[in-house]
C-alpha cells in the first residue's frame, strides 16, 4: 500500500496539528515497515528539526501559488501521478481525489462555539468541514469527546466513519532532572525577570483558551493567600484578541507573557512549575494537559469536553467560568507542596495510558480498512 501524507504542516511554526503529524508519522516509522509513505509539502525547506523516519518513508515538495490550489489541484493530481492508494489530510479533503482519503479532525469549536469566532472564520470552516466529512472514507477524531461532538453535529455521518483515535506527548515531556529544571527558570530569569516560583499556561492565546478568567482568578488566588507566584502565559497571539485587552492582560501585575517559546523549550518550563493552569472552554484533546502531567507537573483543567478524558482523576476539574472556585483551589495547591507531589506522581501514571506508537497502530488500522473496502 501507498499511503500520500498531506505534510504541509510540518515546514511551519510548531502548532497542535503539526504536533500531531510529528508524533503519529514517528510512531508509523516504528510499527510499519511494510507500506510506503509518501509526505507531501508545498515548501521545501522545514523549521527545526524533522522527525527521524524509517527508509520506507520519503518526502516531496510540490511548489504551489497559494495553499488553496495546492489543496484543490496539485495534490490530487500528484496522488494520481505516484499511484497513491490512501491519502491522510487535516480537516480539507480535496473535492475531486483519485484515491480514498483519510481526514483527522481535530475539534469543531466554530460549530459549538460559534460567538468566539469572526463571522469569515466561521463561514469557511462551516462551507469546508461539512464536505470534508462527507467525501472522506473515514473520519479520525483524537477523542471520544470530538467524536460524539461530530455526530451530534453533522447527524447525517454514519458513526462506523469516525473512530477516536486519541493523541499523545511526546518523548521529551518527561519528569526533568534537576539540570533541565535549573536551565528553565534561567531562561525565564534572562529573558522575562521571572525569579521566584510559577505557575504556567500553555497554548494559543484565543478567546476559547478563557485566559482572562484565568488572569482574575489567579490576581484573586495571589491576594487571598498572599501567594509569591507569578502566572506566566506562553503561547503566541490568536484571533480575536483584541489590542485593549492583550494589553490589559500583559500588563496585570503577577502576569508574564512570553509569546511564542519553541517547543525544545516546554518541558522544562512544564517541569519547573508549580502548576499548570488550563481553563479551556472547549478542546479536541488539549494536549498541553497531557504535556503537564508527563512531566510531573500538578495541573488545575476545566472539565468540559475532552478534557476529563485526557487527565482522568489526575487533575483537578474546574467548570470554566467559576472563577471563585478557581481562585480558591489555585491557592489550596500552590500552598501545599505534599499535594503537589501526589498529584505529579499521579500525573504521570495516567500519562503512562498515552504513546504514539498506540495511535500510529490504530491510525495504520483505519488505513487498511480504507484500502481494503476502496482498493479496485
Amino acid at each position: 500500500m501507498r499511503i500520500g501524507i498531506d505534510a504541509r504542516l510540518l515546514t511551519g511554526r510548531y502548532t497542535g496539528d503539526r504536533t500531531y503529524w510529528r508524533g503519529l508519522l514517528t510512531g508509523l516509522s516504528v510499527v510499519d515497515r511494510a507500506n510506503d509513505y509518501v509526505l507531501y509539502t508545498r515548501l521545501p525547506s522545514v523549521e527545526g528539526d524533522v522527525p527521524l523516519l524509517a527508509p520506507n518513508f520519503s518526502w516531496k515538495s510540490m511548489p504551489s501559488r497559494s495553499d488553496r490550489a495546492w489543496s484543490f489541484r496539485v495534490f490530487p493530481r500528484v496522488l494520481r501521478d505516484d499511484h497513491i492508494d490512501v491519502a491522510h489530510v487535516q480537516y480539507t479533503v480535496p473535492p475531486a481525489c483519485p484515491c480514498p482519503v483519510v481526514t483527522t479532525i481535530h475539534d469543531i469549536s466554530f460549530r459549538l462555539l460559534p460567538h468566539l469566532f469572526s463571522f469569515k472564520d466561521r463561514f469557511l470552516l462551516n462551507l469546508s468541514i461539512p464536505g470534508s466529512i462527507q467525501r472522506s472514507a473515514a473520519v479520525i477524531a483524537v477523542s471520544n469527546s470530538t467524536r460524539s461532538d461530530i455526530l451530534a453535529s453533522y447527524p447525517g455521518t454514519p458513526a462506523d466513519k469516525v473512530t477516536a483515535i486519541l493523541e499523545a506527548a511526546s518523548d521529551e515531556y518527561r519528569p526533568q532532572t534537576l539540570n533541565e529544571t535549573a536551565a528553565a527558570r534561567s531562561q525565564l530569569s534572562d529573558s522575562y525577570g521571572v525569579n521566584g516560583p510559577y505557575a504556567v499556561s500553555v497554548g494559543v492565546l484565543q478567546p476559547r483558551k478563557n485566559i482572562t478568567m484565568l488572569v482574575r482568578a489567579f490576581a484573586a488566588a495571589r491576594e487571598k493567600y498572599q501567594l509569591p507566584h507569578v502566572l506566566v502565559i506562553v503561547g503566541k497571539r490568536g484571533w480575536n484578541i483584541a489590542d485593549k485587552e492583550y494589553d490589559r492582560l500583559a500588563h496585570t501585575d503577577g502576569v508574564v507573557m512570553t509569546g511564542y517559546v519553541a517547543d525544545t523549550l516546554l518541558p522544562g518550563l512544564y517541569g519547573a512549575a508549580d502548576v499548570c493552569l488550563y481553563p479551556s472552554l472547549y478542546e479536541g484533546f488539549g494536549l498541553p494537559v497531557l504535556e503537564a502531567l508527563s512531566c510531573g507537573c500538578p495541573v488545575i483543567c476545566s472539565n468540559t469536553s475532552s478534557l476529563p478524558e485526557v487527565a482522568g482523576n489526575a487533575a483537578i476539574l474546574l467548570p470554566p467560568n467559576d472563577e471563585g472556585i478557581w481562585a480558591e483551589r489555585i491557592g489550596e495547591l500552590l500552598l501545599s507542596a505534599d499535594m503537589r507531589t501526589q498529584m505529579g506522581r499521579a500525573g504521570l501514571a495516567q500519562a503512562a495510558h498515552f504513546d504514539w506508537k498506540t495511535t500510529a497502530e490504530r491510525t495504520l488500522g483505519v488505513y487498511n480498512h480504507v484500502y481494503a473496502r476502496h482498493r479496485p
